[in-house]
C-alpha cells in the first residue's frame, strides 16, 4: 500500500505521441492517423522498457463498452509465461473504493451513518469520540498509518488479528486533531473494515462477495489470494539490483485497506457500475465524490470517500492508485462520459499513474481519438 498520489495533470505535447503512435505507413502513402490501439501500444511499450516492467495489462472502456485492452510482457519471469488480458494482479489501495462503497450501502440500509463516531462501533479500543466514520473515509481522522509501524513487516509476513492491529493504532498519538488536517492513512480503512464486520456480523470478505463481487459479476476479483494459475507473480527489486519475486502479503495485514486482487476487465466493469448507479444510489455517489473542504483549492485535486478527485480539461475524474508488495496499479474514470482507463503492473515500484496520464492526454487531446474520451 502507498501514500496517495494526487494527480497534477500537466500539458503534454501531443505531437510527441503522434510521432510515436501513428499507424502503419509506406514510403508512397505517408503516415496514417493514429488509431486507439497504436496510441496505447506505443505508450505501453515505452513504459515497459523505461520502467523495466515484467508484465502489464491495460484496458480502456466507456459506459460498459470495452474500447481497447491488451496484455504486455510476462506474468512469470522464470517461466516466461505470457501475460493475458484476464491475468489477475494485486490492486492495493484501490481496495479502498470497494470498502467505501460497502459503508455507503450500509448507510442506505440505515445500519450506520457516516457522521457516527468510530467508538460507537469499536468501543473497546478507546478511539477519541471526535473521530467519525466520515473522517476515516476522507483520511482526516489523524490516525497514524499502521504500515509505517515497526511491527508491520511481521504482520505482513505472518498475519495479524484485527484486535492486535487496532490496539496498536489506538495507542499511537494522533497526528493532528480529528477533522483539522488531511493525511493518507491505511489505518482509516482497516478500521472501516472492522466497522463493516461489527455492523453486519459477517466477515469483510463475505460482505464484499455478497454485495459487490457477485451482484456485479466480477469473476476475477478476490479478497483471498486468487488462483495461482490465473495470477501474475509480483516482483520487487532485490538487494543485488535484480527483480525477485516479492513477499506474498498475508491478507489480514492490508485487509479492507488494500487486500484485493483483480483484472483490468473487472475494473472496467467496476468503474462502469459505479458511475451508472449500479453500486450505490446517486445520492450516495454524490456524497462519495464531494471534495473535502480541507483540500478544495489546493491546486492538486482533492479526496472523497476512497476516491481521488481531480479534473482534466475541466472534466471531473475519480481515480485511485494502489501498491502492495509486488504490484502497482491505477484506475481512472471520467464522471461525465464514463471513459475509464485501467493499468495493472507486477512490479511494486512501477509508475502506472504516469501511464494512465499519458493515455488520457494522448486520447482526449487528439482530434482523431477524442470521441473515445
Amino acid at each position: 500500500m502507498i501514500q496517495i498520489q494526487l494527480r497534477l495533470f500537466s500539458l503534454v505535447l501531443l505531437c510527441l505521441w503522434l510521432t510515436s503512435c501513428g499507424g502503419s505507413s509506406s514510403p508512397s502513402s505517408g503516415a496514417q492517423p493514429p488509431s486507439l490501439g497504436s496510441t496505447v501500444d506505443a505508450i505501453a511499450n515505452t513504459a515497459m522498457q523505461q520502467q523495466g516492467l515484467p508484465g502489464m495489462t491495460i484496458a480502456l472502456g466507456k459506459n460498459g463498452t470495452m474500447l481497447y485492452f491488451k496484455a504486455y510482457g510476462v506474468s512469470n519471469v522464470a517461466t516466461k509465461l505470457t501475460t493475458q488480458t484476464n491475468t489477475i494482479f494485486g490492486i492495493g489501495s484501490i481496495t479502498k473504493q470497494f470498502t467505501a462503497a460497502l459503508i455507503m450501502k450500509l448507510q442506505e440500509q440505515g445500519k450506520l451513518q457516516v457522521d457516527d463516531p468510530l467508538d460507537a462501533y469499536l468501543p473497546k479500543y478507546n478511539f477519541p469520540s471526535t473521530i467519525t466514520l466520515r473522517m476515516l473515509l476522507t483520511h482526516t481522522s489523524g490516525l497514524a498509518d499502521y504500515t509505517t509501524f515497526s511491527s508491520y513487516p511481521g504482520w505482513a509476513t505472518n498475519g495479524v488479528s484485527e484486535a492486535t492491529l487496532l490496539t496498536a493504532v489506538s495507542q499511537v498519538p494522533l497526528l493532528f486533531q480529528p477533522g483539522t488536517q488531511w493525511s493518507y492513512s491505511n489505518s482509516n480503512y482497516f478500521a472501516l473494515g472492522a466497522v463493516i464486520e461489527k455492523v453486519t456480523g459477517q466477515s469483510y470478505e463475505t460482505n464484499l462477495n455478497q454485495n459487490i463481487i457477485q451482484p456485479l459479476g466480477l469473476t476475477s476479483t478476490y479478497y483471498s489470494l486468487p488462483p495461482s494459475s490465473q495470477s501474475a507473480i509480483g516482483y520487487t527489486m532485490g538487494t543485488t539490483g535484480v527483480l525477485v519475486p516479492a513477499l506474498v502479503v498475508d491478507r489480514s495485514a492490508p485487509f479492507a485497506a488494500g487486500a484485493l486482487s483483480s483484472s483490468v476487465i473487472d475494473l472496467v466493469d467496476w468503474d462502469n457500475a459505479r458511475v451508472n448507479g449500479q453500486v450505490v444510489s446517486p445520492a450516495s455517489f454524490k456524497e462519495m465524490t464531494t471534495p473535502i473542504p480541507l483540500m478544495v483549492g489546493n491546486g492538486s485535486g482533492s479526496y472523497g470517500f476512497g476516491l481521488e478527485l481531480s479534473a482534466f480539461n475541466g472534466r471531473p475524474i475519480i481515480s485511485h492508485d494502489g501498491a502492495i508488495t509486488g504490484f502497482n496499479a491505477d484506475t481512472e474514470v471520467f464522471l461525465d462520459s464514463g471513459f475509464a482507463v485501467e493499468v495493472l503492473t507486477n512490479r511494486d515500484d512501477a509508475n502506472p499513474v504516469s501511464i494512465v496520464t499519458q493515455i488520457v492526454t494522448s486520447v482526449c487531446n487528439s482530434a482523431q481519438l477524442s470521441s473515445n474520451c
